[in-house]
This record gives structure tokens, sequence and C-alpha cells, in this order.
């Protein structure tokens, strides 16, 4: 019996791979287009994390990243050591934690308010306004915002100076620093991470919408009993993914923003890895700080993860 039983185990096993490979054949057109993708992940996401091997070795530019002696944990001590890494710790989290709490609800309400707009010019016309700073490079954001917040002839210094108040030096001024930081990034990203709660919002069934109307729901009942439950899962996904960020402030937005003025507030881990690595040529330790960053983000994923798949059932794995 418990051969006839393996033999049917295994003829089925033998069913399922042919009509995988059947399956496959089948839509291989399809699988052509992904090959693309699958090779540049490999090449730039996947083979490069030998390269965090740099953390525990001496690097020297004559060994080369296979070269080199191991050297345990020194760098992470030496980072630990440091005497400003708790401040610098402490402002990624406070950056990224500000950026994660004003800027993650901005586009679901951004993707609500435009599914309530019934004309359809005037919606694809917002839509296309707010995608467009997306696009725009920081460089390009952070010129523009010199420009108009500088002193010297900015149009907003100048209204104030009309209204009888005295000019602000906003990019130079701790306490407008973290306002700047996190209204450009909402402003630049706002539109964009739209798109995909206003995807998950034309997938509700509309039916619903027509229960709720029968059942006599105004507007904004209708949002809140049947758009936010339709957008629930890809919300909880996204927040996820956005947990992981926590650690990251952003670099190319950082190191334009930040001056000598803001520098107390203004270095964050990713700014501060770059600077160790690319100006001082500390390679090894600041391979250190960018795995101790990856490290915690991956631990804040799995704690979360595990979180959201007890209380909602919803989860990435």
């Amino acid at each position: 019996m418990e051969v006839t039983a393996a033999m049917t185990r295994e003829a089925q096993k033998n069913r399922q791979q042919r009509k995988l490979l059947r399956t496959i054949w089948k839509h291989r057109i399809f699988y052509l287009f992904v090959i693309p993708g699958v090779v540049w992940f490999i090449v730039f996401c996947y083979l490069p994390l030998y390269g965090l091997t740099l953390a525990f070795k001496d690097f020297s530019y004559a060994g080369g990243i296979f070269g080199g002696k191991y050297a345990g944990l020194t760098y992470f001590k030496q980072f630990f050591d440091y005497y400003l890494s708790t401040d610098i710790i402490r402002n990624t989290v406070v950056i990224s934690f500000l950026k994660l709490i004003i800027g993650f609800p901005a586009p679901i309400i951004l993707a609500i308010m435009l599914n309530e707009v019934k004309n359809h010019a005037f919606k694809r016309s917002l839509q296309t306004i707010s995608y467009l700073p997306y696009f725009v490079s920081w460089v390009v954001v952070v010129t523009l915002l010199n420009r108009l917040l500088t002193t010297d002839g900015g149009p907003v210094n100048e209204m104030l100076h009309s209204l009888g108040l005295k000019p602000i030096m906003f990019m130079g001024n701790v306490d407008w620093f973290y306002p700047l930081i996190i209204g450009s990034f909402v402003w630049k990203t706002i539109g964009w991470n739209s798109i995909i709660y206003l995807a998950a919002i034309a997938g509700i069934d509309p039916e619903l919408y027509e229960a709720a109307k029968i059942d006599g729901a105004s507007r904004l009942r209708q949002m809140w009993h049947v758009t936010l439950p339709g957008i629930r899962d890809i919300t909880i996904i996204l927040f996820i993914l956005g947990i992981g960020s926590l650690m990251s402030a952003g670099y190319e937005q950082m190191l334009l923003f930040k001056n000598p003025a803001t520098e107390a507030i203004g270095s964050v881990l990713d700014t501060y890895s770059i600077e160790a690595g690319i100006k001082q040529g500390r390679l090894s330790y600041a391979t250190a700080v960018g795995f101790f960053q990856s490290a915690i983000a991956f631990i804040l994923i799995l704690v979360v993860n595990r979180i959201g798949k007890k209380v909602s059932d919803v989860s990435l794995f």
C-alpha cells in the first residue's frame, strides 16, 4: 500500500510539473518580458549584496572587494563609539518618522479626494499636476526653494517685508528645517504615491456604493464604510514597507538641504555613510554603518509584518 501511495504521489507530482511547464510555454512571451526585470534585480540588487562583507574586513584598494583581512565587528564598534553616533541615529529616526506619519496618509487622502471628483477632465488635470513633482530632481527642488526663500530678493521674504515683518533665513534656520524637509517631501511624492490607492479604489465593486446609497449613506459615510475598507489591505502592505524606511531619511534630499547651520539636526545615517565612504575613503566603516541601517530596517519589517498578520490577517509573507 505504501509503495502504491508513493507511486501515486510521484505521478501526481509529475503531472503538476508538466502542467506548470505547459503553462509557462503557453505564456512564454509574457515571461520574456519579465526577464530584463529579473536580470536587473540580480545585477543591481542581489550581486552587490556581497559588498556587505566589507563591513567585516579591512578594505584596501590594492586588495579590492575580495581582499582584505577579517576585522570582525571593529567598524561597528567604531561607529557606536563615535561621539555623534547617537545624534545621527536620532536625527534619522525623527525625520523618517515625521515623513511616515505625515507623508503616509497624505496620498490616501488625495486619492479619496480625487475619487470624489466627478468631472473627468478636471480630475485628470489634478492628477497630472500632482504627479509632476515626482519627476523633478531634488537638485531642482532645493534650487527652487533657495530662490523662493532667499533673503536676497526672494518673493517670500519680499512679501514678509511688505507686511512689515522681518525677513527669515528659512534655509539656514533650524526651526524651519523640519517643516521644509517634510513639506517638500510630501509635495514631491503625494501625487505619485496616490496612484496605487486610486488603482485600489477603482477595484472596489460599484455595487457596494449602490447598496450604501440605497441604505441612505451620505458621500462621507460611503467613503468611511466602503472606500476605506476597500483599500485597507493595500494600505497595510504599504505601511509595512514604509516602516522599513524608518532608518532611512533619504540621502539625496538631506545632502542638498543640510548646511553648516543645520548640521546638528540634519546629519543622518544616509549622508554620514556617504561622507565616510566617498569623502574620507573609509569604505569598510561606511559599509558597517549601512549594514546597521539595513539590519534594523529588516527587523522592523519582520516585527510589523508579524503584528499586521495577527491584527488584520494581512502581511507581506
